[in-house]
């Protein structure tokens, strides 16, 4: 098995993970759902993704409110609860 490092910044990193759990991803196959497509299998560009997930006012509303939150470096949650509803669960 080979690792890929690669430098982004926090807000980078911040975006590309909200977009993949609006997929229902990780921050893995996310990246290489867009970077390697099968070959039976047209890639998927932004645009569908991004149409697919704003295909619904509750969720344009969620990952625009996500995309552009602030948020602290460390996030500490005392309960699930409290995790559960800052994810919007």
């Amino acid at each position: 098995m080979n690792r890929l490092t690669i430098e982004i910044e926090p807000e980078q990193h911040r975006q590309i993970k909200t977009l993949a759990t609006f997929a229902g991803m990780t921050i893995k196959e996310f990246i290489l759902s867009k970077t390697l497509s099968r070959s039976n299998e047209e890639p998927q560009t932004p645009e569908d993704t991004t149409s697919r997930l704003l295909g619904t006012p509750k969720n344009a509303k969620r990952l625009r409110k996500a995309i552009n939150a602030q948020t602290p470096k460390h996030l500490i949650f005392e309960t699930t609860e409290d995790l559960k509803r800052a994810l919007g669960i």
